[in-house]
């Protein structure tokens, strides 16, 4: 009997110790907060595993899964905890699902996504933005337009909104405004492609210096950015800088290797110094690598 009452006891107090699933939440919230996604998911498994019917969990372990880029397991999970909410429905459920149907280049559901969520919020500048992405992927610039102005008016300190915006512009050739917002999105938030995609502009409008200062600006905050260094040694080309402009491009082909547009500029340049062989070597390369303009250049090239 003694024995057995023991046992009981030991039974009692594991149950005792064992974490609630209300405990265990908490945890993954708090693994979620440090960025310890893969944890995260490893504890809301275990919840799911006793009880699926928590839209929260749901919530968050699709927000794991979106970190971690499986875009196609955040989709799912939104999706359920849509469902679990009924008539409750939080509008940032059909946020965030939308941004995984736009990760996953699903822009149609993206929108649709987009959509419910500003019918349930009308004023959510950041629904708006997300929207006006999907609008400008599927081609349809002047929805996207009354989407990021939208945006801007309800969120004016939304530097993803002045860059679509922006975008919109440069699409447009409209250079004065595309660099005015880029601009106001770097004040916003310096961030590599909006000083990647002003850098674009200012090459457009002929202002070389401008152009080499903002791909630079580029490469400081992302040193891997291979369109930067082609970009700076193409503007560095046409402005004379031939032996910085190689340079550009041969940290390019250092990077990946089989970067056909790095090798077609490094082409142009090594022609314009009069070194035919390796310009030839380079547009034959390109060429190799898939990069088709180079079929132009290639006809004076001796094999």
């Amino acid at each position: 009997m003694k024995q057995l009452i023991a046992i009981l006891l030991i039974g009692i107090a594991f149950q005792a110790c064992k974490p609630s699933t209300q405990e265990l939440y908490e945890q993954a919230s708090l693994r979620f907060d440090q960025d310890d996604f893969a944890g995260a998911i490893q504890l809301l498994d275990s919840i799911i595993a006793v009880d699926d019917t928590r839209g929260d969990v749901f919530h968050t372990r699709g927000s794991s899964k979106f970190n971690l880029k499986d875009f196609d397991g955040a989709v799912a999970d939104y999706t359920r905890a849509i469902e679990l909410s009924g008539s409750k429905v939080d509008a940032e459920l059909y946020y965030y699902r939308g941004d995984a149907h736009l990760m996953l280049k699903e822009y149609e559901k993206a929108i649709e996504n987009f959509s419910m969520a500003v019918t349930l919020i009308p004023d959510y500048a950041e629904a708006y933005n997300l929207r006006g992405d999907s609008w400008i992927a599927t081609g349809n610039a002047d929805s996207a337009f009354i989407d990021y102005s939208r945006s801007i008016k309800l969120n004016p300190d939304l530097p993803g909104a002045y860059f679509g915006l922006a975008s919109y512009y440069s699409n447009a050739s409209n250079h004065n405004q595309a660099i005015a917002n880029y601009s106001k999105a770097i004040g916003l938030k310096a961030m590599p492609d909006y000083y990647y995609n002003r850098g674009l502009v200012y090459y457009l409008e002929n202002d070389f210096d401008s152009a080499i200062s903002d791909f630079s600006k580029t490469l400081e905050l992302d040193s891997q950015h291979l369109d930067a260094y082609v970009m700076r040694g193409s503007v560095r080309d046409e402005a004379g800088l031939k032996a910085e402009a190689i340079s550009d491009f041969d940290v390019a082909i250092n990077l990946d290797p089989n970067y056909g547009f790095a090798y077609f500029n490094r082409g142009i340049t090594r022609k314009s110094q009069g070194d035919t062989k390796g310009a030839c070597e380079d547009f034959n390369k390109a060429l190799e690598l898939g990069y088709l303009e180079a079929i132009a250049k290639t006809g004076d090239c001796v094999n």
